[in-house]
């Protein structure tokens, strides 16, 4: 075989007029996710950021919602970085709605919209239920049934951040009973991490104590017969205080967040999705998450989960909403075989172990671990739900919301193809069109031709797309 010519950079300096959506494939994800979202809620949603007449025009809110999706559905965490694949891809610009030689948003104005224009979720979760809307209309969603998990999420913080958190004190007034140092309920809120000393009153200090009653408490601070106070309640991150300590024999210690998702076994779809400190009882979010999937799913009859969400108040909540719950019990949980339950949470368990034993149960474990971690995986590695972006629970909440709408959207543009015979039918449609277009025009002057030329018509012919694309090329030499 000869050796090919030689091929220098001269067709990468002509000048050509192409059309954007010509470069971008037929099957290309986002021209397939463009064609399916019907992008018009976006504005109405989104008008409430907004003030009509004030200031100058900002940027089509619609360009900074898919801009944020994008990043989603890439798994990029970085706005600069985002924008500059968006620069360099021909279908991230189509889909943007960008040409070829415009020149896109400046990150500043995107990480302003997503960090504080929009910080209240809102406009991220009509996005949601859209997609899950989608879901359901093609077919998505079986509904029946649900696959319930929790995940933690990394959060942008470091452990050197820690300080140790101050609270009030108890302090025997003169001529009053009591121990002095007895150590005082610990307010209820959050305490803002800060690095307290002599004479400085610290940013979560009561505005009824002294200063001076104010201090670390220390070992004999403890009444007797107390354990110490968990970790999480002694230590907070000055750079996120939302976030919480995690400690597991088999991981190193961080600050993390917690996330929990119900996935549809059908397709694997997100139902529900929710974020919240990672601290306290996980099957708490149980109950939040449930109502969110009967929004969409009111025919919801079960739904599966771990050990970990085993407790008295979650089969109790399931029975409640009418919903049969496939919790497998904790040993210590279970009654003694030999005698009948003496408290309800042992009756209980016993009811959860037969439910799980049964045929169902099984195989509702086995979806759990196929479906709900299989997504847990996908959302980490593809999606960026392994890390938090930004600081706080309102941003991990956006996170976590975009990350599992990208995943629905993913699903729709896998399965929700268009019949058989479709493209066949549009291709021989666009040769009808091109046919029509050039063949001459009947003369309005005849009385079929004005009975045919209506407004409906009009409008039809108005709507119709133009199939012609001319492409020159011109050679610099």
């Amino acid at each position: 075989m000869a050796m090919g010519a030689e091929r220098g950079q001269g067709a990468t300096m002509q000048v050509e007029m192409v059309s954007l959506d010509e470069l971008v494939p037929g099957d290309d994800l986002y021209r397939r996710i463009d064609a399916l979202v019907d992008w018009g809620f976006v504005r109405p949603a989104a008008a409430s950021y907004y003030a009509e007449g004030v200031g100058r025009p900002s940027l089509d809110p619609v360009v900074l919602v898919k801009l944020m999706l994008a990043g989603a559905l890439e798994g990029v965490g970085s706005m600069r970085e985002l924008l500059r694949v968006c620069s360099l891809r021909v279908d991230l610009r189509r889909f943007l709605g960008y040409g070829l030689g415009e020149r896109l948003p400046v990150h500043q104005t995107v990480s302003d919209a997503y960090s504080r224009r929009f910080l209240d979720g809102a406009l991220f979760e009509a996005l949601f239920a859209r997609t899950v809307a989608l879901c359901r209309e093609h077919g998505l969603l079986e509904g029946t049934h649900l696959s319930v998990d929790g995940f933690h999420l990394e959060a942008n913080a470091a452990l050197q951040s820690l300080r140790a958190s101050m609270h009030a004190l108890a302090v025997a007034e003169p001529g009053s009973e009591g121990t002095p140092g007895a150590c005082r309920e610990l307010r209820e809120g959050q305490p803002e991490a800060v690095e307290g000393s002599a004479g400085l009153a610290p940013a979560d200090a009561p505005a009824d104590v002294p200063v001076s009653r104010l201090r670390l408490a220390g070992p004999g601070d403890l009444p007797a017969g107390k354990r110490p106070l968990p970790l999480n309640e002694r230590l907070r991150s000055r750079t996120d205080p939302d976030a919480r300590l995690r400690r597991k024999p088999s991981e190193r210690v961080h600050l993390v967040y917690r996330a929990q998702v119900a996935i549809d076994p059908k397709r694997r779809c997100v139902v529900a999705c929710l974020a919240e400190r990672a601290d306290g009882f996980e099957g708490d979010g149980a109950a939040p998450l449930l109502d969110r999937a009967r929004f969409h799913l009111p025919w919801l009859r079960s739904f599966a989960a771990d050990a970990g969400y085993a407790a008295q108040r979650v089969w109790e909540d399931a029975q409640l909403r009418g919903l049969e719950a496939f919790l497998p019990p904790q040993p210590h949980m279970l009654p003694d075989p030999k005698r009948v339950p003496r408290t309800r949470t042992e009756e209980l368990a016993g009811q959860a172990r037969r439910r799980c034993s049964s045929p169902a149960g099984r195989q509702a474990a086995r979806r759990r671990l196929s479906d709900a971690e299989g997504v847990i995986g996908e959302g980490k590695l593809r999606h960026g739900l392994s890390r938090a972006r930004c600081r706080g629970l309102p941003l991990v909440e956006i996170q976590v919301t975009l990350g599992c709408a990208a995943i629905n959207l993913k699903r729709l543009a896998t399965h929700a193809a268009a019949p058989a015979g479709t493209a066949a039918e549009n291709a021989k449609a666009a040769e009808n069109a091109k046919a029509a277009a050039n063949s001459p025009r009947p003369s309005t002057n005849t009385p079929s031709a004005a009975a045919a030329d209506t407004p409906a018509d009009r409008e039809h012919e108005h709507k119709t797309p133009s199939t012609l694309i001319w492409t020159f090329t011109i050679n610099l030499n």
